[in-house]
């Protein structure tokens, strides 16, 4: 029996960005702007990598030598050598590249190159099977989340004492649409620990109409518990960018409790709020806050973190937006930074009668304050 600590994993892409804008007349130029480490799963493994050291973390990097720039190679180091297993691609196609492409303040994004798409199984090709990982993070439409369930469990039938990780299952954005509720209930929400769509994908997949800033709380809160009628094993987490973000729990959804996940009657059980460290308006937002790309996943990151620590949701939530407030604060990774200079984030609650976090009941009552201070150091 191995006497490792299991690591934590994510399945998704490394990817390189580029940037462009169109202008109001669709033509398009390349920004002023180097290309940049990208991905979510790269973005959520450095959000982890803030509170767990590089031997508790994994990430594949499917790469070929000529298209994965050294200085590249070289940042992703810098965070820990042990937490990446580099793979060279024999499929034809070089490391994934992808554009951001700017509208205004409208961010698209397309593949530029054929993305690797990982399954459980590629996990067989590190060496991080003595154990396997104790959590995965996928990013994905609904399929592909059913064939990582399917092949969970067969690996766990192939291992000795089996094999169960938590799973933290972000939907894609073009599939959080009212047609997939049914198959995400049916076959995904109740085999995944956490599901987690950001805002705008959360009130997509409900079919709402975008929601004026007045209603936006309410909206939110009316999403989450509709989410957690699907019945996630541990919670529903919804993203909101500048807003935080809520959460409903698991455990306050008796398990008796006839609910269908299909019916537009939301459960009445409480959402929780967690503020982010910045909040628009406040002193020094305005320099504080220079990219948010990828502070979502970077939250996730930072939750499956404090999870995989036997840390409950209120504390996963706060940890999350910690790193958050380091995510958003840098450009691109030079966050590679933050591993050598910065503390783990010590958390400061404020508020009270629920751990500094902020817990709304059906109709609002109460309302603290949860934020998470930046100081503290890495993991080591």
């Amino acid at each position: 029996m191995s006497l490792k600590r299991p690591r934590i994993a994510t399945l998704e892409a490394f990817i390189i960005d580029t940037f462009t804008t169109v202008d109001k007349d669709g033509n398009e130029k390349p920004l002023d702007k180097p290309d940049q480490i990208g991905g979510a799963g790269t973005y959520a493994i450095v959000g982890a990598r803030i509170f767990l050291p590089p031997a508790r973390l994994g990430m594949i990097v499917d790469y070929t030598p000529e298209t994965l720039p050294a200085p590249m190679v070289s940042t992703l180091e810098a965070f820990g050598k042990d937490m990446w297993a580099f793979r060279q691609r024999k499929d034809g196609h070089g490391t994934t590249r992808a554009v951001n492409r700017y509208r205004g303040q409208v961010r698209g994004f397309e593949y530029l190159t054929q993305p690797y798409l990982l399954s459980p199984r590629d996990l067989l090709d590190t060496e991080w099977t003595a154990p396997l990982p104790s959590w995965i993070h996928l990013v994905s439409y609904p399929d592909r989340a059913v064939q990582a369930i399917a092949e969970i469990a067969a690996m766990s039938g192939e291992t000795d004492g089996g094999w169960h990780p938590g799973f933290l299952w972000e939907p894609e954005p073009p599939c959080c649409v009212p047609e997939n509720l049914g198959l995400i209930a049916k076959k995904i929400a109740q085999h995944v620990d956490v599901i987690s769509p950001n805002d705008t994908e959360a009130i997509a997949l409900y079919g709402i109409d975008p929601p004026t800033e007045p209603e936006k709380v309410l909206a939110l809160e009316y999403c989450t518990r509709r989410l957690l009628a699907l019945r996630p094993r541990v919670a529903a987490v919804l993203r909101a960018g500048p807003l935080g973000c809520c959460y409903a729990l698991a455990e306050d959804l008796p398990a008796e409790a006839h609910v269908d996940p299909l019916s537009p009657h939301a459960p009445q059980v409480p959402v929780y709020w967690v503020q982010p460290f910045w909040v628009k308006g406040m002193a020094g937002w305005d320099k504080a806050v220079v990219d948010p790309t990828g502070a979502g996943n970077a939250f996730m990151g930072g939750l499956m973190a404090a999870l995989d620590e036997g840390k409950d949701m209120h504390e996963g939530g706060l940890r999350g937006g910690s790193f958050c407030s380091f995510s958003s604060g840098h450009l691109g990774h030079g966050r590679s930074k933050l591993c050598h200079r910065a503390a783990r984030p010590a958390i400061h609650h404020q508020g009270a009668g629920t751990g500094g976090v902020e817990r709304r009941l059906p109709m609002g009552a109460g309302r603290g304050v949860a934020t998470a201070h930046q100081h503290g150091a890495v993991s080591d």
